[in-house]
């Protein structure tokens, strides 16, 4: 009984999605809890899933509550069908809240899914979802009409008419954004024609909506603005949010051609709440663009400039580039497991593994070629230095002294350098001669593998910030001071460390000023930042908390990271003041040389600063250095 009433009420969910499902759903699923013989089967994820869908276009966190609830369980039964679903309505929640990077993913996973079980149905919903939100959006049209058409192909040959005529507004969808109406008008014509045979009046409305979308687009607005009062009368009686704000947006755009400007301005403000509300990213800039527009139509110039503002805000940010750049990545990992799936020659594999390894030798050869160069570069120019000291006065052979002092902490440093780098590059020659006598398995290769990308991701930081040191001992190095806003410095810093702090469990804060400014060399701040939050999480434990802030005093910018973590012996916090280089382990037992402190002092001096540490041993430590200043936030 309470099976049929689910197959009934998921039917009606595909129908319409209307709140007044909610209050039933939500009995179904407390009935199924209460019941003694309760378990998390394939019914209990259709309700999760069927409530999820429920909310959406109503509220995006509720669709994140119940899909992900959903995906869990489904997950771990191996239910395939179910976790196609719910990774397709996260993706839909995702979409809701403008993070298109996370959406392409869910529709990606949920595809792939549907593809490995073979499940026409969740492949075709799958697909029209990847044609709709991600290639429409990113203008691939051509790559949108073929989902399209494998999602049509199924609906059609399964005689689904609900999902045929989501297919047919999609296929309009398509050609209207081509700007060729005329066709966009037939899709749109054909499924009215579907709805009307279904008599689903839902689905009537939302054809004759499309349709007065093309009439505004050909100019024609009073038969246009006939269509959207129409359908405006049946949204209102739903609880669909997000119908009822394109409505009153398409009303709106549609006054303001008619050049009614107190109703457009009624809708566009209507439109803006309900798009604020949904958390409608796309929706809000456009209201915003039609409310200035309709502003400075009525002559109203301040209210023209701050809805503007709010437009221009929104849209330059970096979400476009990062959505960009993130779904590329996503779209081409998709491709490349697609391919991978498919080879099934153990040898293959195993040649991909050996090239993978090759590239990595001749990287590191470059950057020892490449540090070794730089080196020699630097100790021919020291000596030349220190021959002309030994002629000059008693003041000049104090400071040879230092300079000899220097050259011994350095040949230190290259020893401790060299046996670092050693290590790695022995392990990846032995493993090398290995696989070329194929005499490991596959599983031992993994295993081998990941440590030596720890090595590797060690060595590489190293030699990074031998390079830059290296750099810097040059004779007639340059430094290049620009106006820098700190804030964004350390944020982009920040991220690069996402993965390393969440790994270890610690938070990290930026309290810097956003308007805050100094006058240093970029390249040369973000190396001490770099070093400076990449130390912080080296002797940090789970749950500590690294904060960058700043303190501004006159023309000077003191910049402050601090962290929660073990803090620094006092021998240790001596030999750092004296510059010297001293070999550490984390709190993960993370490999350290001192070189990044090293870096720290002479890139803040060479920016007319100074470097600074403070710790307590058990207590965290802090660390200091000022730059001079460009503008004060206040």
């Amino acid at each position: 009984m309470i099976l049929a009433l689910i197959f009934s009420l998921l039917l009606k969910q595909q129908l319409h999605a209307q709140s007044a499902d909610i209050p039933h759903l939500r009995r179904i699923m407390l009935q199924m809890q209460a019941n003694k013989n309760f378990a998390k089967d394939t019914a209990y994820i259709d309700i999760l899933d069927s409530l999820a869908f429920a909310y959406y276009r109503i509220n995006a966190d509720s669709v994140f509550l119940y899909s992900n609830k959903a995906l869990a369980y489904a997950e771990q039964m191996g239910y395939g069908k179910g976790a196609s679903a719910s990774l397709r309505l996260k993706g839909n929640a995702y979409l809701l809240i403008g993070d298109y990077a996370s959406m392409l993913s869910c529709y990606q996973q949920a595809l792939t899914i549907a593809e490995k079980i073979n499940d026409p149905i969740s492949i075709a919903k799958a697909s029209i979802n990847m044609a709709t939100r991600y290639y429409n959006d990113m203008g691939k049209y051509d790559e949108e009409m073929v989902l399209l058409k494998k999602a049509g192909d199924i609906f059609e040959k399964m005689r689904d008419s609900l999902n045929w005529h989501k297919a047919l507004i999609s296929y309009g969808g398509v050609w209207e954004n081509k700007k060729q109406y005329e066709k966009a008008l037939q899709y749109y014509q054909r499924a009215l024609a579907v709805a009307t045979a279904m008599k689903d009046n839902y689905s009537v409305v939302v054809s004759n909506d499309n349709i007065g979308i093309v009439l505004f687009r050909e100019g024609l607005y009073k038969e246009a603005l006939s269509r959207f009062l129409r359908t405006k009368e049946f949204f209102s009686h739903t609880d669909d949010k997000m119908r009822q704000m394109r409505n009153a947006i398409a009303l709106a755009q549609t006054y303001f051609k008619l050049k009614d400007h107190r109703n457009a301005l009624q809708y566009a403000q209507l439109g803006l709440r309900q798009a604020t509300e949904i958390r409608g990213e796309n929706y809000i800039k456009e209201a915003d663009l039609l409310l200035a527009d309709i502003y400075e139509a009525k002559g109203d110039a301040s209210s023209a400039l701050k809805y503007f503002r709010a437009y221009k805000e929104a849209s330059d940010s970096v979400l476009n580039e990062t959505m960009l750049k993130k779904t590329g990545q996503l779209e081409a990992k998709y491709e490349y497991e697609k391919k991978e799936s498919r080879l099934k020659e153990e040898q293959k594999k195993k040649d991909a593994l050996h090239q993978l390894l090759l590239y990595i030798a001749v990287l590191m050869i470059l950057f020892l070629s490449v540090l070794a160069f730089l080196l020699c570069r630097s100790r021919a120019a020291k000596q030349k230095h220190n021959q002309l000291l030994a002629a000059m006065n008693e003041e000049i052979e104090q400071q040879a002294v230092l300079v000899m002092l220097n050259n011994k902490q350095k040949d230190k440093l290259f020893s401790i350098i060299a046996h670092d780098l050693k290590m790695p590059l022995h392990s990846l020659r032995n493993m090398l001669a290995l696989l070329n006598a194929n005499e490991l398995p596959e599983e031992v290769i993994k295993e081998v593998m990941e440590e030596l990308g720890q090595d590797v991701n060690y060595s590489a930081e190293l030699v990074s910030n031998m390079l830059s040191w290296a750099g810097s001992q040059l004779d007639g190095r340059i430094v290049s001071p620009v106006e820098l806003p700190v804030h964004q410095l350390v944020s982009d810093t920040m991220g690069l460390f996402i993965k390393q702090a969440a790994d270890k469990k610690i938070s990290m804060k930026n309290d810097i000023h956003p308007a805050l400014l100094v006058w240093a060399d970029k390249n040369m701040v973000q190396v001490m930042i770099r070093n400076l939050v990449g130390n912080a999480i080296k002797f940090c434990n789970a749950g500590d908390t690294i904060t960058i802030n700043s303190k501004t005093a006159g023309a000077v910018v003191e910049i402050c990271v601090a962290d929660t973590g073990i803090g620094i012996p006092a021998d240790v916090l001596r030999k750092l003041g004296r510059k010297e280089s001293v070999t550490t382990y984390g709190t993960a037992n993370e490999r350290g040389t001192g070189l990044g402190m090293l870096l720290c002092h002479e890139f803040a001096e060479a920016n007319n600063g100074r470097f600074s540490i403070e710790s307590e041993q058990g207590k965290g430590s802090r660390f200091y250095f000022t730059l001079p200043a460009v503008s004060d936030p206040g």
